[in-house]
């Protein structure tokens, strides 16, 4: 299908997290649309500039922690625009941060393949890009790269489950990060993948041919406990890696089994100790209130972390009918579920705070400057 090139305005709404991770799926519909990005998540104000802009067709990057933000954007245009379409955009990128897109009744979709065809994602169209080149040129914030999308495990609680993995290229994801040390100085990079480990042999021809390229880096997804071992341990470290996460979620084996997480305590603790004995920081992503699980059973989880010596991030779980404008982190965050009180769940979560994903880029950053001095 033809686009008619400067007919649209996309609109990246704020959702109150994740400021320094741009809209990947905008990134790379801007580039085949060719069309500006309004960035209100990293560059919040002011907040009305969209309305600056006439485009024949808004088209605004929906998901469901920021729905209404994003309905209230398109009435509000729709107003001072009445000629304009309205629309929801959607790709490829289904899912990013663990919440995923979704359509208005209106929509636009670009039905685009996820493969080394498809240029690097676009950001100089956004105009927030003078924060992202200023944060990754002082290695404040990593560089994000999609190397694979979808993970086909079923886990109930995840966005991202049963969905077909497809990849790039190793060396497709080498040039992007080249491009990027050359065009933004970046300091490092952080991988955005579902499931970046579901191929153990992808992971280890990844980490051989990026690893000249010499940059600190991480996975903020959390790895499959399951499909981690010395091997895989080994080939992160040697290629660069600096921190690992793990999708832990609950160290109950009833709640584990309820979310069919496809995993045994076991399983867990085995990887920990492969990876403590590679990596200084370790960390573990814990939901709070899921199916089964009790104020004892997340607490024991708290308590498992501390033992093992990891980073405890805690989250609320989201029931998916409750989805719509609702976080699972971030200071706006609040329980959802029933499973247990919610000022219980609430009081986990307080706990916890000075571990909110993602606290790992302060310490990253920090990292980072030492081995630049």
């Amino acid at each position: 299908m033809t686009y008619q090139k400067n007919k649209y305005l996309l609109v990246n709404p704020y959702c109150g997290v994740n400021q320094d991770i741009p809209n990947m799926s905008l990134a790379y519909l801007a580039g085949h649309l060719s069309s500006k990005i309004i960035d209100l998540n990293t560059q919040q104000k002011p907040s009305d500039r969209f309305l600056n802009e006439q485009a024949d067709i808004l088209a605004l990057s929906v998901q469901t922690r920021n729905y209404s933000v994003a309905t209230e954007l398109a009435k509000a245009y729709k107003k001072k625009f009445p000629n304009a379409a309205v629309k929801s955009i959607s790709g490829f990128v289904d899912v990013q941060c663990c919440y995923p897109y979704v359509d208005f009744n209106d929509s636009l979709k670009i039905d685009l393949e996820f493969s080394d065809n498809l240029p690097f994602p676009n950001f100089e169209l956004f105009d927030s890009i003078d924060i992202f080149k200023g944060n990754w040129g002082s290695g404040k914030w990593p560089y994000p790269v999609m190397t694979s999308l979808g993970c086909p495990f079923q886990c109930t609680y995840c966005a991202s489950r049963n969905r077909k993995v497809r990849w790039r290229s190793t060396k497709n994801c080498k040039e992007e990060l080249l491009r990027a040390v050359d065009k933004y100085g970046i300091k490092s990079f952080v991988v955005l993948d579902d499931c970046f480990n579901y191929s153990k042999s992808r992971v280890v021809d990844f980490c051989e041919t990026i690893g000249s390229v010499s940059l600190p880096w991480m996975c903020s997804n959390g790895l499959r406990a399951d499909m981690f071992d010395e091997k895989i341990a080994l080939a992160l470290k040697n290629a660069g890696c600096v921190q690992l996460s793990f999708g832990i979620e609950s160290v109950s084996p009833t709640v584990l089994n309820n979310i069919k997480k496809g995993e045994i305590i076991e399983q867990i603790e085995q990887a920990v100790v492969v990876a403590k004995k590679h990596f200084k920081t370790v960390n573990g992503y814990f939901i709070i209130g899921l199916p089964g699980s009790t104020y004892e059973k997340d607490l024991e989880s708290l308590h498992w972390a501390k033992q093992h010596g990891i980073n405890a991030f805690f989250s609320y779980y989201i029931p998916q009918e409750k989805a719509l404008d609702h976080l699972f982190y971030g200071n706006k965050a609040e329980p959802v579920s029933d499973v247990y009180p919610k000022d219980l769940q609430k009081k986990i979560y307080e706990a916890t705070r000075y571990m909110r994903p993602f606290s790992w880029r302060d310490p990253l950053s920090t990292w980072i400057k030492r081995i630049i001095k």
